[in-house]
């Protein structure tokens, strides 16, 4: 398979929140500019943070003020929380989101999207697949990922990590939730609004 050279003015390994930025602003600043990401445009954010999470916590907020509305005098009799949903709600959300993350947006902008795994190579070198990029700077905005805490019989145990947790299709019976930081706070006090009990 013959290899493809590619010279550029910025590469930038990760289309997340941050390489997005910086793709965006390079490209209508008349940057040539080259955007690699291995999985999906958007990154955390749209796919597995910011945008499910709040989507879920708005249903959440909905099921906690209907169940609320008594002590305004509003009977609003009993909740029933259909899980799928929920859950086809907060796919919805991500889904339209989408577009404004997608290669044809950028590709609008003039930027070249490359969907693979991007690897340096050498000097100002990156290589994806078949494609050797020369850049005279490179942008490392690759995130990060989830941790799963080396806990006795977790990795044998249903579970979850924020980057899976959005593809439920029902709102489980128990949740406990490993880590207090924005996006665990978020689930537990989501699940718990809709019903679940949360440790």
């Amino acid at each position: 398979m013959p290899v493809e050279r590619l010279k550029t003015d910025i590469c930038i390994i990760g289309a997340g929140a941050g390489g997005l930025v910086v793709a965006a602003v390079a490209s209508q600043l008349g940057i040539d500019t080259i955007l690699i990401e291995r999985d999906k445009m958007g990154g955390d954010c749209l796919n597995y943070g910011c945008v499910p999470s709040k989507a879920l916590l708005a249903a959440a907020h909905a099921a906690e003020t209907i169940r609320s509305a008594g002590r305004f005098g509003l009977n609003a009799g009993a909740l029933d929380i259909d899980g799928h949903k929920v859950f086809a709600h907060v796919q919805g959300a991500i889904e339209a989101i989408a577009p404004h993350d997608s290669v044809e947006r950028f590709e609008d902008y003039g930027v070249k999207v490359i969907l693979g795994e991007g690897k340096f190579t050498g000097p100002r070198e990156v290589t994806v697949g078949d494609q050797v990029i020369t850049a005279r700077r490179i942008v490392v905005a690759t995130g990060s990922g989830p941790f799963v805490p080396p806990i006795p019989g977790l990795v044998e145990t249903p579970h979850f990590t924020n980057e899976t947790v959005f593809e439920q299709t029902d709102i489980a019976d128990h949740l406990i939730v490993l880590g207090g930081g924005p996006i665990g706070i978020e689930l537990a006090q989501a699940h718990r609004q809709l019903g679940a009990k949360v440790t």
